[in-house]
């Protein structure tokens, strides 16, 4: 029924979206601060997770519990004009193709996630692309350093880097992961010595003696520690090392098929009947290289690969891998970087969680050796 000087078309009719909609009232601090009956300052450094703030566990509780019943969300604009911190944070990666990185970012952004913070990746050869060299670091001040994070992870840094010590020197909270650079301190990285050691050690537990190695960016700490390990595995077996048994590529795909034709071609007759890669990503191009030069895996070279990823597991043939603790790399990273922008200082960790050798169809015994 119709209420007197109500049309059919005013009652039914759908609001326009200029028209205001009824909303549930948006939750202020100071409702909050009503509810759990404590002063709104008090809320406020509750909240934003201030160390300093003495507030015993019950009025922590009864804060939070307050918050979440009335969804309550700072406004991150004016939170980060009276505070000065925006609760973002900037991660700079070589390149978001590494699978072999993958699993650090994932525990970076879980430890973000956890503590209430948001990462903004920035994926280091496309701004490479994007200008000359002598602009990078103008533009990487416009990206991540112009009040915009409260912080950097640096993925990436040789090991006398001159822009990852241009960032350092802006005063920053700066932790490198999975690298370490001299003159910069704070970094988070893994024993990539013992996980190489591991991998040529299997290699040699099934006869293999000629073993090659395919390396990646020399001048960084981490490949270094990585040839490190290969050289001190093969040390300790009483092997030698054939210089045309080693290369170095670019940590992709093709840099792995390029490196091992040039393992091939210099080695003639006498080619390695192993090879451990470096990286996941090279192993992939190893394969494909291999296979290209009419020589099958494992029957006639075994390949092992530093890091692991679901994607090993489905290579043909499925790949044999060095698994490091990547997650808790990248999430120590973060916690150390969080507690940095409150104070905290610095470290250089390197995680003690062993390395684990992922056994898979990649490997075999050398065929001098079977039975």
């Amino acid at each position: 029924m119709v209420a007197p000087g109500e049309s059919m078309s005013t009652r039914h009719r759908t609001p326009k979206a200029t028209e205001s909609v009824s909303h549930a009232p948006v939750a202020r601090l100071r409702d909050v601060a009503t509810a759990a009956d404590v002063d709104p300052s008090t809320v406020s450094r509750v909240l934003r997770g201030d160390p300093t703030q003495g507030v015993r566990p019950e009025t922590r509780d009864r804060i939070i519990e307050a918050a979440r019943e009335l969804r309550y969300r700072p406004h991150a604009v004016a939170r980060s004009l009276r505070t000065r911190q925006t609760d973002t944070f900037g991660l700079l990666v070589p390149t978001l193709d590494n699978i072999g990185f993958s699993e650090v970012v994932h525990g970076i952004q879980a430890a973000a996630a956890e503590a209430g913070k948001l990462v903004m990746v920035v994926e280091v050869r496309a701004v490479d692309s994007a200008g000359a060299r002598a602009d990078l670091d103008e533009l990487y001040a416009r990206l991540v350093l112009d009040g915009r994070v409260d912080g950097l992870i640096v993925g990436f840094a040789t090991a006398d880097d001159p822009l990852v010590k241009s960032l350092a020197e802006r005063r920053l909270p700066l932790v490198l992961v999975n690298r370490r650079s001299s003159g910069i301190h704070g970094s988070v990285v893994v024993d990539d010595r013992r996980g190489a050691v591991l991998a040529v050690e299997h290699l040699i537990s099934l006869g293999h003696r000629n073993i090659g190695y395919v390396g990646f960016a020399p001048k960084t700490d981490t490949s270094r520690r990585r040839f490190e390990g290969y050289r001190s595995a093969m040390g300790k077996a009483g092997l030698p090392i054939d210089e045309r048994w080693l290369a170095s590529g670019d940590p992709t795909e093709e840099g792995g098929q390029q490196a091992v034709a040039q393992i091939l071609s210099a080695s003639g007759r006498q080619r390695p009947t192993a090879i451990f890669s470096s990286t996941l990503l090279g192993a992939f191009g190893i394969l494909a290289g291999l296979l290209d030069a009419g020589h099958s895996v494992p029957d006639a070279v075994s390949v092992v690969a530093f890091n692991d990823h679901p994607i090993a597991a489905i290579t043909a043939p499925p790949l044999t891998t060095v698994k490091m603790p990547n997650f808790e790399m990248g999430r120590r990273a973060m916690h150390m970087l969080i507690r940095a922008t409150v104070g905290h200082p610095v470290t250089d960790e390197m995680l003690k969680d062993p390395p684990e050798l992922i056994v898979r169809a990649s490997t075999a015994a050398h065929r001098k050796t079977r039975r």
